[in-house]
């Protein structure tokens, strides 16, 4: 691809991506998530999603170093999200769940994003939808270093 074609592609994903998407998040963390930024929300979906978790494998998870998912997990800790737990076998271990309000927060803004995220997607035909999430997964595939060439279609 010649170099001119690329700076053009790279405006334009600068403009959907960091402008767009950015607007989508902030509309999401203001009208949707009231209580909690799209970070506290993703890391409440994860553990959420799992029985119990440790926080060296959220911190994995997001991308982030253990201080900074340690400050996310204290915040969601205060709020009563989340609750720690130690680990029965190894007393220096902790586990991370999901509190009775931590799963009645994220039940709530699960439904809210459904209801907010439709109201985009059904704008767009089925292959659309399709094609847009592929290239999304793709892109994320390649972030995590899971990408493999013989994917490519």
């Amino acid at each position: 691809m010649d170099q001119q074609k690329l700076k053009h592609f790279i405006r334009r994903y600068e403009e959907v991506y960091l402008f767009a998407m950015k607007r989508v998040n902030s509309i999401i963390s203001e009208k949707v998530l009231e209580e909690l930024t799209i970070e506290q929300y993703q890391v409440l979906r994860y553990i959420t999603g799992r029985e119990k978790c440790r926080s060296t494998e959220l911190a994995e998870v997001c991308g982030v170093n253990k201080s900074a998912i340690t400050a996310m997990i204290d915040r969601l800790v205060l709020k009563g999200f989340v609750e720690r737990t130690r680990d029965e076998e190894d007393r220096r271990g902790v586990f991370l769940t999901s509190s009775p309000k931590g799963k009645e927060v994220f039940e709530k803004g699960e439904q809210q994003i459904q209801q907010f995220v439709a109201s985009y997607l059904t704008v767009l035909t089925e292959e659309e939808i399709d094609t847009f999430l592929s290239v999304y997964e793709k892109i994320y595939k390649m972030t995590q270093g899971k990408y493999e060439e013989e994917e490519a279609p």
